[in-house]
């Protein structure tokens, strides 16, 4: 009897300090912005492990370390070594394809791949994996554009942060449809031809890592969109650069990713300088991993 007494109450024990540990999670309030805004520290984002295979781009919820107050620059840069795949348009003009009056009347561009000058590999994603003890800079308000011209998605990537606002339209002639199935955002809509005032969403917490947004009409429509919850998080342009600015100082781990590739290194680590900036740090793909 005495037994039983001892394992009812350590299980309500246990029960307690559970429910407590979920009331301090609660929810996060340090949303930030991508690549603008002023530096106004609002929350203070904890670091927690995550579960084996999440690769972050959110902010974490235990604490770990002390508050990091110092920021640096890093700077990086994609190549692609060897020679990188001559990519057909993915609708030729005059293609016999859905509302080929519009979508065929000039070709529509396959864009899953940019090699630039010197052999720079465009729209990378990098962006911060686990965010430290650190007040983050709220979001900003200015929405994020997304449009559909040329029976194609404007821009091809893009980084949102969690609570900012995403402007969809449509500019073409003919009706489109953007679907968005990720692990926090769930959206399917139509958006008829023309419609230029489009309509507005927001994502409410962090995706893992991009996802796809396609439209359902057009099938070879696809495009991908990070959302994250810090404002460490960048695309590589046409040379393959990338920069971000004000990182957090110290070791730091970066996810770099690209939609033919995934992750191409789920944890960069990186030694960000205090008030300074870390030489080019250069990541090498193989065109072969590019497919044709």
């Amino acid at each position: 009897m005495t037994r039983h007494m001892n394992l009812n109450r350590s299980l309500r024990l246990f029960g307690l300090l559970l429910s407590g540990s979920l009331l301090l999670v609660g929810c996060n309030s340090g949303d930030s912005v991508i690549d603008g805004g002023a530096y106004t520290p609002v929350a203070v984002t904890l670091l927690v492990e995550e579960a084996a295979g999440e690769s972050g781009g959110g902010a974490s919820e235990a604490a770990a370390g002390p508050k990091i107050e110092s920021f640096g620059t890093f700077r990086g840069r994609v190549v692609v070594t060897g020679n990188p795949p001559s990519l057909k348009p993915l609708v030729a003009q005059g293609q016999s394809v859905n509302d080929s009056g519009v979508c065929a009347r000039v070709p529509v561009p396959n864009e899953s791949v940019i090699v630039g000058p010197n052999n720079g590999l465009a729209n990378v994603f990098v962006y911060l994996r686990r965010v430290p003890n650190v007040d983050v800079p709220p979001p900003t308000s200015d929405p994020l554009v997304v449009d559909q011209q040329g029976c194609k998605f404007v821009p091809h990537a893009s980084i949102v942060r969690v609570g900012q606002p995403i402007r969809l339209l449509n500019s073409d002639a003919v009706a489109h449809n953007v679907k968005l199935a990720g692990l926090a955002m769930a959206f399917n809509q139509t958006l008829p031809a023309g419609d230029k005032e489009g309509i507005e969403i927001s994502y409410q917490r962090p995706e893992r890592s991009p996802i796809p947004m396609n439209c359902d009409f057009h099938g070879w429509m696809l495009a991908h969109q990070l959302a994250v919850d810090h404002p460490w998080a960048t695309l590589s342009k046409e040379d393959g650069t990338f920069v971000i600015e004000g990182v957090p100082a110290g070791e730091m781990e970066f996810v770099v990713w690209h939609e033919k590739l995934g992750a191409i290194n789920n944890r960069l680590v990186v030694n960000v300088p205090a008030d300074g900036e870390t030489p080019e740090v250069e990541i090498e793909v193989n065109a072969s991993a590019l497919g044709s």
